[in-house]
């Protein structure tokens, strides 16, 4: 089976909740068959003593395809549990690849639960720090996670991940 995705990043995620249905929209006026919202749970500057809701976030998004008028379409909505980095931290094979170069292979551990941890983002930038010596910046390494990718196997062990890929196949993994 051949997809064809198109992405429209939204700048953040309160403009995601507030333009959602308007890209949505035109997604499917381009000839989209099926639309998949995905989001963080994790807001990228929380107040660490308020709890973690996807409840209004996901009313607003309902709102926003409803006043779009397509409310009726195959519109999913997922939202990543904690944020994207949790679902990197699933795969340690790939995480190593990234993070190693031909004069210095790396090792990652497998993480336990990354999709329970309360910083995934705090945790890829200690990472990068010690084994590159750099500043985690998740816009900068997006291609190299994706060359690296060489299968899902590991991912599907997240139920979002496994969601998200159902959502956008039309098929159960």
């Amino acid at each position: 089976m051949q997809l064809q995705l198109d992405i429209v990043p939204m700048d953040n995620k309160q403009r995601l909740l507030e333009a959602c249905g308007t890209a949505a929209c035109l997604l499917f006026d381009n000839g989209c068959e099926r639309v998949v919202i995905l989001w963080d749970e994790r807001p990228p500057w929380p107040k660490m003593q308020e709890p973690l809701c996807w409840h209004h976030e996901r009313a607003k998004i309902l709102r926003e395809l409803q006043q779009a008028g397509i409310a009726h379409k195959p519109v999913f909505l997922v939202c990543i549990e904690r944020e994207f980095e949790s679902w990197l931290l699933f795969d340690e094979r790939l995480l190593s690849k990234v993070l190693s170069t031909d004069a210095h292979p790396v090792r990652i551990p497998t993480q336990r639960y990354p999709d329970r941890m309360p910083n995934p983002k705090g945790t890829m930038t200690r990472l990068f720090r010690k084994y590159r010596g750099k500043t985690y910046v998740d816009t900068l390494y997006a291609r190299s996670f994706s060359v690296c990718l060489s299968d899902i196997n590991r991912l599907k062990k997240c139920l979002t991940f496994r969601r998200f890929a159902e959502k956008i196949t039309g098929h159960t993994l």
